[in-house]
């Protein structure tokens, strides 16, 4: 029988062992309402006693999360799934699946039941029992994208997205093209407009922002461990000015204190160093004329993964939401 939510709870990490996964254990052994932290790898959770955590996150592969979610769920236990297998939840959801993860989705059923969690833009509630956690990318993109799109300050046709991350945004499985003597001294394109969080970008521009867009999507990998930046171009709409974007962050974030915005670009305002090892979002934009440069950048195994798992975490049992996360500190 699972513990009063008020008290101390024990809850289990999925794949424990991966970038993200380690992030987290760190995070929740530090967390004052966690009593336990146990971690799995996805070859272990046959000897997971499930009614013994009131909350599971799973840092694991898609196709793993898909196949431990309905069991999970059967047992009683809350899920943070920081994979994608439950992102997308619009459209012909097979075929988005096929296409983007390259993996039949055999539990669709929970599709609907999934609860979002782009804090703040989509809080997580008590009674929510499954959270699908962003993926990095999005993360980034949506909270530089949302509050413009929103208020329709930008032509949603007019959208470019650069983004470049960390190499830990490929995780620990060993690959050739992640050597160093393969990275080092680059900054190399990849899955251009094919990128896994297109699509989920896509889905909640619009169920969020109000706006249906396709936009240019360019994803690159930099010579560094850590960190994600997304540029983000676009033209604003007639009679839209620096005032109201200005106003738009004011009026969307102001009761988010993990969210840093500037009006103007610096070196230090668009610094990795300055935002690695933090759960915050750094948000600087330039308006030249008609025309909006953004730049949008995390954490990518912080508020891209782990720190925002742990803001769906506190959400969900209603503790504030900065506990454990206001002490994180830059790399700088």
């Amino acid at each position: 029988m699972h513990k009063n939510p008020s008290s101390k709870m024990n809850v289990a990490v999925v794949g424990g062992s991966g970038y993200s996964g380690l992030e987290l254990q760190r995070l929740l052994n530090k967390h004052p309402h966690v009593a336990s932290v146990t971690a799995f790898n996805s070859q272990t959770t046959a000897n997971m006693k499930v009614s013994d955590y009131q909350v599971v996150f799973l840092a694991t592969p898609a196709e793993v999360s898909m196949e431990l979610v309905p069991a999970i769920l059967k047992e009683g236990s809350k899920v943070i799934d920081l994979s994608g297998a439950f992102r997308l939840s619009q459209g012909d959801v097979l075929e988005n699946y096929k296409t983007w993860y390259a993996m039949d989705h055999k539990a669709q059923n929970f599709l609907l039941e999934a609860h979002y969690g782009l804090v703040p833009w989509n809080n997580a509630k008590k009674e929510v029992s499954l959270i699908a956690n962003p993926g990095c990318y999005a993360t980034a993109v949506l909270m530089g994208l949302l509050p413009l799109l929103s208020l329709g300050l930008i032509d949603e046709k007019s959208i470019v997205i650069d983004a470049k991350s960390g190499a830990t945004g490929a995780g620990k499985k060993a690959s050739e093209s992640m050597l160093f003597c393969e990275v080092e001294g680059e900054c190399l394109p990849y899955k251009i407009g094919e990128h896994q969080h297109l699509p989920e970008i896509q889905q909640y521009a619009q169920s969020l922002g109000g706006q249906e867009i396709d936009p240019f999507f360019a994803t690159s990998l930099l010579n560094t461990r850590r960190g994600i930046i997304a540029g983000i171009y676009a033209n604003l709409n007639p009679q839209k000015n620096a005032q109201d974007v200005a106003n738009a962050f004011k009026e969307f974030y102001a009761h988010y204190p993990l969210v840093e915005v500037a009006e103007e670009i610096t070196r230090e305002m668009v610094s990795l160093k300055a935002v690695v090892g933090t759960a915050k979002t750094r948000i600087a934009y330039k308006i030249v004329g008609t025309k909006i440069y953004l730049y949008s950048s995390i954490d990518n195994l912080l508020k891209g993964a782990a720190s925002q798992a742990v803001e769906n975490f506190n959400l969900m049992n209603q503790f504030p939401i900065t506990t454990v996360l206001d002490h994180l500190e830059t790399m700088v």
